[in-house]
């Protein structure tokens, strides 16, 4: 079937596609496949080789892909990788291999590619490839909304709970509309945290019998007193085996429409819900501590997540509990995870100890903390909008609340 149909509804436009590698036989032979497709339809941009620099700055507008040569220069070709996944618009990377050579392959994989394939290029593959680019770049072009941002980890106790809810508290904070959703359905940690009592869950919407609508997810939410909006998970136990990624995907369609943010919580394992709820997100925040175990963890979720082939999306890892002193340093733990560490949320454990005795949030309790300001500067971080100054400003308004107070 047919993407571009004869009656000039085509839901997709061309795909640019810019060409990365030495000059020769073998890009002749790739510039003749890439032509020779028909779906998805592409506009070929001629770059240089791989040592050139400041590529896409020759175009009027950036590729969403790039196909990278690794046929002359490696050391090259893996630096470019590298240089452009940390662009922002970042273009989709496939990495072109001339040997299908598993140590080449995890080098291109570790330097940013998104996708390997292989000279002579094959183009049942080049097209299997480029077009799950183009519906990825579909399903992210047709969302409207607020943005979606799953906080996950493979260890429980990191504290997935208690930053995703500190971060929905800063980002209210800010004067954002934020709702959280709860998927980690056993445990519903984050009623717990924000110290409520639902009266109401997800249960009601995971049994309607028509179409969801604003009316009924709005009747689902329990409010916070900061503001923020929370989706709670079942109160019995058993009833999460009913939430199925259906239901899931649902309501975080619709629930983007109503809110600025979308904070969800989902837990510690890897289910069919957490990656319908990944496949909705903007942002995905991985929490890990300073251990072993951890740090493991993350390199498993790491292989786990690069299977599942979601390339419009690139998890992001969040050191919680950070200590400066500890035996497993921050630059031990970028090394085992060839990633870099995102942020990181100092150690505190007076402070959480004292918002749980006094069943208060974080921000009532110590908005002048380190804990406090970290997670303000990660709010920031996915709001770009929002300059230093603003950021400053909203911090010293908290003090002199705190002040204020006594």
């Amino acid at each position: 079937m047919s993407l571009n149909g004869s009656n000039g509804e085509s839901r997709r436009s061309t795909m640019k596609v810019m060409l990365v590698g030495d000059p020769g036989e073998q890009r002749a032979q790739l510039k003749a496949v890439l032509a020779g497709l028909t779906e998805p339809q592409l506009e070929i941009i001629e770059g240089e080789s791989a040592t050139a620099a400041n590529l896409s700055e020759n175009v009027s507008a950036p590729p969403e892909a790039t196909l990278v040569m690794v046929n002359g220069s490696e050391e090259a070709a893996l630096n470019f990788l590298q240089s452009q996944s940390l662009h922002s618009p970042r273009p989709i990377l496939l990495a072109l291999l001339s040997v299908r050579s598993p140590g080449l392959m995890k080098r291109a994989l570790r330097s940013g590619a998104d996708e390997i394939l292989f000279m002579p290029l094959d183009p049942g593959e080049a097209t299997r490839a480029l077009l799950k680019v183009s519906e990825a770049r579909w399903r992210t072009e047709r969302r409207e909304g607020g943005i979606v941002i799953s906080v996950t980890s493979l260890v429980g106790g990191v504290g997935v709970t208690s930053l995703a809810a500190n971060l929905a508290l800063a980002l209210q904070s800010l004067n954002q509309r934020v709702a959280m959703v709860d998927l980690d359905l056993q445990t519903g940690g984050l009623a717990v945290f924000l110290n409520l009592d639902p009266e109401v869950t997800i249960m009601p919407l995971v049994r309607l019998e028509r179409k969801l609508d604003s009316i009924q997810l709005e009747s689902a939410l329990s409010k916070h007193s900061s503001g923020v909006c929370l989706l709670a998970a079942p109160k019995r136990i058993e009833e999460g085996e009913l939430v199925s990624d259906l239901t899931v995907g649902t309501v975080l369609d619709l629930i983007r429409q109503l809110f600025d943010y979308v904070i969800v919580d989902c837990g510690d394992h890897v289910d069919e819900n957490g990656v319908a709820a990944w496949e909705r997100s903007e942002h995905l925040f991985y929490v890990l501590n300073q251990s072993i175990a951890a740090a493991r963890s993350a390199w498993r979720f790491i292989d786990l997540f690069e299977r599942l082939g979601l390339t419009k999306l690139e998890p992001r890892f969040i050191l919680d509990r950070y200590s400066p002193s500890h035996p497993l340093t921050e630059k031990a733990i970028e090394a085992t995870l060839a990633k870099p560490i995102y942020a990181k949320i100092p150690r505190d454990d007076r402070t959480f100890e004292t918002i749980e005795l006094k069943a208060q949030d974080l921000f009532h309790v110590a908005p002048n903390s380190p804990v406090a300001h970290a997670m303000l500067e990660l709010a920031a971080l996915v709001m770009p909008r929002v300059e230093p100054a603003a950021l400053q400003e909203t911090f010293m308004s908290r003090l002199k609340s705190a002040f204020s107070a006594h």
